[in-house]
This record gives structure tokens, C-alpha cells and sequence, in this order.
């Protein structure tokens, strides 16, 4: 982390599971990642989470308010997953990396997928980010001074200040 913060490299952390979050925030609670969070959720199965509704969901529940969210799926997943997150107002992804397919026996380009996709959005009334817009969602260049201006900023919990008892011990 500091030696991509040196070089000026801010860290897109694609996630596989919400324990994997959880590894992310204790890097932002110890002060060793103090930027934006720009996360994916990479629901391919196999060792990471499953594509559903389920899982996705509580994936988004843990994600703090001041992160931008991606969710990202795998083969016929991708189209669902994609314009669920559309209707949430995350983020997506596409591309024949992900999926070959449009209909079944039917393949498309990256292009197409797109395309797809921002026809989809304007369905749903949602607009696509233009080149700074994203910059700026991303937060790019955006680094905090400490490891508690990162947590206001992100919208996770305080640190405890030394001494202080958790929620399950009485003072």
C-alpha cells in the first residue's frame, strides 16, 4: 500500500467475499490504506461468492456509505447482476472477459455489452459517468492523513480510543 501510494497508484480492491472486506477496513483501521475505497464484488463462485441475490445483498450491507461499490459476475450472471446494481445505483462491469454472450447460442462483443448496458441505465433513469465524472466518484488522487480521517470519511465506525471498553464489556 505505501509503495502505491509513492508511485501515486490508488488501489481498486476487487472482493470476493465480505471476509475479504473486512481484511480491506482492519488495513484502513491500522492507518496502512488511508484513501478512497473503490470496490468490486466479484461474484464468480468456486471460492468466491456465489452470483445471487443473497449474498449480493449482504455484501452491499457491509459496504460502507462512503465507498464506490462495482458488482461484478460471471458468464449468463453478468447481465442480472449488472442491472440490479444499475437499479441500486452501484456500479457495473462488462466485457467478453466476464461473458461471451448475449442470448443463449448468440455471442457479443464488449462493445455490444455496453452498449446494452447504458441502454438499460437510461431505461432505469440513470445517466453514465463521463471521464471526470468517474475521476471524481473515484476520488482520484484523494488520500486522508490518518487512519480516523479515512473512517469518518468512509462512513465505517471510530476507532476505540485507548481504554475504551466494547459494546459487550461495562465500564
Amino acid at each position: 500500500m505505501r509503495r502505491l501510494r509513492a508511485a501515486g497508484i490508488q488501489p481498486h480492491f476487487q472482493l470476493a467475499t465480505v471476509a475479504q472486506l473486512h481484511t480491506v477496513e482492519r488495513l484502513v483501521r491500522r492507518g496502512v490504506y488511508t484513501g478512497p475505497l473503490n470496490v468490486s464484488w466479484v461474484a464468480i463462485g468456486g471460492g468466491f461468492d456465489s452470483p445471487t441475490p443473497y449474498s449480493m445483498m449482504e455484501f452491499i450491507r457491509q459496504v460502507p456509505d462512503g465507498a464506490s461499490l462495482t458488482l461484478e459476475a460471471i458468464m449468463r450472471n453478468v447481465l442480472p447482476i449488472n442491472t440490479m446494481a444499475i437499479a441500486m445505483g452501484l456500479h457495473t462491469r462488462c466485457g467478453n472477459e466476464d461473458n461471451l454472450w448475449a442470448r443463449k447460442g448468440e455471442k457479443q462483443t464488449s462493445v455490444q455489452a455496453i452498449e446494452q448496458l447504458v441502454r438499460i441505465a437510461g431505461e432505469l433513469g440513470r445517466g453514465v459517468a463521463d471521464g471526470k465524472e468517474a475521476r471524481d466518484i473515484y476520488k482520484i488522487g484523494e488520500y486522508w492523513d490518518t487512519a480516523d480521517e479515512a473512517l469518518a470519511k468512509l462512513g465505517f465506525a471510530p476507532n476505540r480510543k485507548p481504554g475504551q471498553v466494547g459494546f459487550t464489556f461495562h465500564a
